[in-house]
């Protein structure tokens, strides 16, 4: 393992050519361009040697504020310094010009046992030791036990039977997928405890193979994911291309390799029904990372992906200073004999419904139901709007196929009004409309064209029904 280095300069351009230099020599170097950060670099990354511009620490200030650190205060110092001669310079100086020098003193300062035995218990930051070489490290000292991690993604373990990677779990995945999702997180602690693993083998690939695969994989799936969502969005299988199979290759392969295609393309197409990070997507299906990458890539080179910005998926109701009309016109829409909240019915096909109850959710006012929704396409509840003073708006869906029309009763006598998205239903649901007195809207006669992916142009609709509803 390469020596760590902390070095301190003001000068940038001058700290940047050294800490190249020194790097192209094995250095593991950590910059810093004042004390405070000096200080606080070397209280993260705990260097083997500290390195300092004789400029910045004339008076001794830099040199003090280490020692009063205990976890700080025996770490070798070193001045770097501009003039003078290798033979006579002190021990505690260096000359900046020399580069042999300079190595030869901090190899001095920082001596190493040619084999350091592996202490039983082993603590760190991912940021000092990467995961990587940490398995690397275990698999050389044919370690047995359990490494535990705590990223910023989540949590996770690695199985490890005579340094060889049994098993692996992260966040719900588990086997060679939790493992290379894992090694690709750059932040977090780790802790190796010793023990005799239980659980099934999930992984039976050598570890040295697998640790080098993990690391073309974290690069190409990076690559990949820059250049499906460069900017985070989420994504959304558009109408055209939702049958299974869209993104499956038919023209070459194996047939195991076209038939885990067809799998993948099928999870896509029910998964991607409404808006969901690629993480999301990432996590729910059972197939490695790069294969699903893979099926999105010719999804969108086919046009049948849409990407959404995340500001478009959440929004709220109604600016606040049009609640009190919006109240105002919610109080009115109560059917008689029937108890508030009022409720608008929101009509469209059985396959649209998930974008349009997604859409309800990512409104910030909405409270939305927690039991799960019916298998089937019947009447559903989406949500209730939370207008304030008490005033509530319930939503309601409904699938508007003819097949489905014997439903239809359960929601419309009593409804507020039906607003119906491109004509669902036709005729058969203004019929049920006029037998119950409802009035029934098209969406497009208010506002045009309504995207349901994004949630604004909902909760849009939603107030300009309102308002035809009352009779504004």
């Amino acid at each position: 393992m390469s020596r760590r280095v902390l070095l301190v300069d003001p000068d940038v351009d001058a700290l940047g050519a050294l800490a190249s230099a020194l790097r192209a020599h094995g250095l593991t170097v950590t910059n810093a361009s004042d004390p405070f950060e000096a200080v606080e670099q070397a209280f993260q990354k705990r260097p083997d040697v500290v390195l300092i511009a004789e400029s910045l620490d004339r008076e001794g200030e830099l040199t003090e504020a280490f020692r009063a650190v205990p976890e700080l205060a025996l770490t070798p110092l070193l001045s770097l310094v501009d003039d003078g001669s290798v033979n006579t310079l002190p021990a505690d100086k260096v000359l900046r010009i020399d580069l042999d020098h300079i190595i030869s003193r901090v190899t001095d300062a920082s001596p190493r046992e040619s084999k350091q035995p592996l202490p039983q218990e082993i603590r760190g930051n991912v940021q000092q030791m990467s995961l990587v070489d940490l398995l690397q490290l275990l698999a050389m000292n044919r370690r047995s036990g359990v490494l535990s991690t705590t990223t910023a993604g989540g949590a996770g373990e690695v199985r490890l039977l005579e340094g060889e990677v049994v098993d692996a779990v992260f966040r719900r995945l588990d086997g060679e997928k939790a493992l290379f999702r894992l090694l690709g997180e750059r932040d977090g602690n780790f802790a190796f405890l010793p023990s005799q693993p239980e659980g099934a083998r999930r992984i039976q690939s050598p570890t040295s193979m697998l640790l080098m695969e993990a690391m073309r994989q974290v690069d190409e799936l990076a690559r990949r994911r820059r250049d499906l969502v460069p900017a985070g969005e989420a994504l959304l299988l558009e109408e055209v291309l939702s049958q299974p199979g869209a993104a499956a290759t038919s023209s070459s392969g194996t047939r195991e390799t076209l038939g885990r295609q067809e799998r993948i393309s099928r999870d896509l197409s029910g998964l991607l029904q409404i808006p969901r990070d690629i993480d999301e997507v990432l996590d729910e299906i059972a197939a490695p990372d790069l294969e699903i990458l893979d099926a999105l890539t010719r999804l969108r080179n086919l046009g049948g992906l849409r990407r959404i910005p995340r500001s478009e998926l959440t929004t709220p109701f109604a600016p606040p200073e049009q609640l009190p009309v919006l109240r105002s016109l919610v109080t009115r829409l109560t059917r008689a004999g029937f108890v508030p909240p009022p409720r608008l019915v929101i009509a469209t096909g059985a396959k649209r419904m998930p974008a349009l109850a997604h859409a309800v959710r990512r409104i910030t006012d909405s409270v939305v139901p927690t039991e799960a929704p019916p298998r089937a396409a019947l009447p559903r509840p989406l949500g209730t709007l939370r207008l304030g003073d008490g005033v509530d708006l319930a939503l309601t869906g409904l699938a508007a196929d003819d097949s489905f029309a014997p439903t239809w009763a359960l929601v419309l006598p009593g409804a507020a009004a039906v607003v119906r998205l491109a004509g669902a239903g036709g005729a058969v649901l203004e019929a049920h409309c006029q037998a119950v007195e409802v009035m029934l809207i098209d969406a497009e006669s208010l506002m045009g064209a309504v995207d349901l992916a994004v949630p604004a142009q909902v909760a849009a609709l939603v107030r300009s029904a309102l308002e035809m509803a009352a009779g504004v």
